[in-house]
């Protein structure tokens, strides 16, 4: 049998609590960590599996987004741009841009294999983002498609534009 040492504070542990290995300095049960093989406690391991999914879900958006992206770019009406966004530790979206004289970005989220793309609005000028909702409901649509989902992030904007006109 190998020894069972805690991943926290590197002591060797020998008392067994319940049939788990238990460590007296941290007074906590160990259990393995299937990622590293470290003896680790419950909570650390449930932290370091969420962490690990959370890893896979932006690989899975940056993916995603570069296979989509190009479509994005020919959808969007002339003069307007669509461009990979992604800020550090964050999922990758598709960012769409009105003409240089507007003052909103939709940003496209890519299918996280539950729902399909969903498409919010952030105005530069509030400092608001607001999610596209479905007709009839408080809930946030989600579009089957990159076309509909650009085509509804186009109407938003150009909606969000006309909005911020003077009158």
């Amino acid at each position: 049998m190998t020894d069972i040492v805690c991943s926290r504070c590197q002591t060797l542990s020998k008392l067994w609590r319940h049939g788990l290995p238990w460590c007296e300095v941290c007074e906590t049960y160990l259990v393995i960590d299937a990622g590293t093989g470290s003896w680790v406690s419950f909570a650390d391991r449930e932290q370091r599996q969420r962490a690990a999914e959370n890893e896979r879900a932006i690989a899975k958006s940056v993916d995603l987004v570069e296979e989509h992206l190009p479509e994005a770019q020919r959808l969007v009406p002339e003069g307007w741009a669509a461009r990979r966004h992604q800020t550090d530790g964050a999922r990758c979206h598709v960012a769409i841009d009105a003409p240089a004289d507007g003052n909103a970005t939709s940003y496209l989220s890519p299918p996280d294999g539950r729902f399909g793309w969903y498409s919010r609005v952030h105005n530069r000028t509030t400092g608001i983002d607001f999610p596209l909702y479905t007709d009839g409901g408080a809930r946030a649509a989600s579009f089957d498609t990159i076309e509909a989902a650009v085509a509804a992030a186009v109407e938003a904007l150009r909606v969000a534009s006309a909005e911020a006109r003077p009158r």
